[in-house]
């Protein structure tokens, strides 16, 4: 059953979102992680291939890496104001579904290269102190300048916010990042819609955490792409047990993890379903 949900409210949303059928007694544990990859797409879509992607939001176009699906690039146009930025994206995944979509790849980069909006929401939820969210400038390619930079601003956000529990609209506000606010509200309504996504990058894992806070069962509608090179980025995957499809340690969010992303998800139905032709 496709559900279509008509409210505005984030928690409205979550509500709606219900566990894949298949999934409630979760696939047997193995070390292919291939196979495992097929098998969770089995569960949220059936066992034929994408027949047809949106990638939200590249910031650029043409998106890089090679695929055989079809991908319909749809930039990111949410407005500067973070309830109409909900209201877009929730309005964005809708079309998406209904024009056929059955997977969304979410890449959230920040058109000013600014990134510590994710890391104060992702250091918020996790409650997780400045230094240890941000980690060592040895670790996450940072100078010593930009490490006590990014050690303060995440100080003084997480002080902004730190009373918002359990008012995912109020935080958001309070973070005044309507990137932030769209992907959490795409995610949260495509898992709704029953309609899985591939996340590229710690901006849309951020939005991810926060929308599986509001609707628990929305992470089993979700794959992780990369591990990326900041440590707190792992540490949201790790919160909601999402193994990356690949450690390469990505630095930006250009669609490159995406479409690797979407790559390997060919490559994992394409070889299971030759391995059921040989067993056949």
């Amino acid at each position: 059953m496709i559900c279509v949900v008509q409210e505005r409210d984030l928690a409205a949303i979550g509500a709606k979102v219900e566990l894949p059928a298949e999934r409630r007694a979760g696939p047997a544990p193995t070390n292919d992680r291939l196979a495992e990859l097929a098998a969770w797409w089995e569960t949220v879509a059936g066992t034929g291939p994408p027949s047809r992607v949106e990638h939200l939001w590249l910031p650029q176009a043409p998106a890089v890496g090679a695929v055989n699906t079809e991908v319909v690039i749809r930039p990111f146009e949410a407005p500067k104001s973070v309830p109409e930025a909900i209201d877009w994206a929730i309005t964005v995944a809708d079309a998406a579904v209904d024009r056929g979509s059955d997977l969304l790849l979410v890449s959230l980069a920040s058109e000013d290269g600014d990134d510590v909006g994710w890391q104060i929401l992702a250091a918020h939820l996790l409650d997780l102190d400045p230094t240890e969210a941000t980690g060592w400038p040895s670790a996450d390619r940072t100078t010593d300048q930009e490490w006590i930079e990014r050690v303060a601003a995440i100080r003084d956000g997480r002080r902004r916010v730190r009373d918002l529990r359990n008012q995912p609209e109020r935080l958001l506000a309070e973070l005044d990042h309507p990137a932030l606010a769209a992907g959490t509200a795409v995610l949260l309504q495509a898992a709704a819609r029953r309609t899985p996504a591939l996340l590229d990058g710690p901006g849309a894992a951020a939005c991810a955490l926060l929308a599986h806070r509001i609707g628990r069962a929305s992470r089993s509608w979700w794959q992780a792409c990369d591990s990326g090179h900041r440590g707190l980025h792992d540490r949201v995957l790790t919160d909601l047990r999402l193994t990356p499809l690949t450690r390469f340690g990505l630095p930006t969010e250009d669609g490159t993890a995406a479409r690797i992303g979407l790559s390997l998800l060919e490559t994992a139905l394409s070889r299971n379903n030759a391995e059921g032709v040989d067993d056949a």
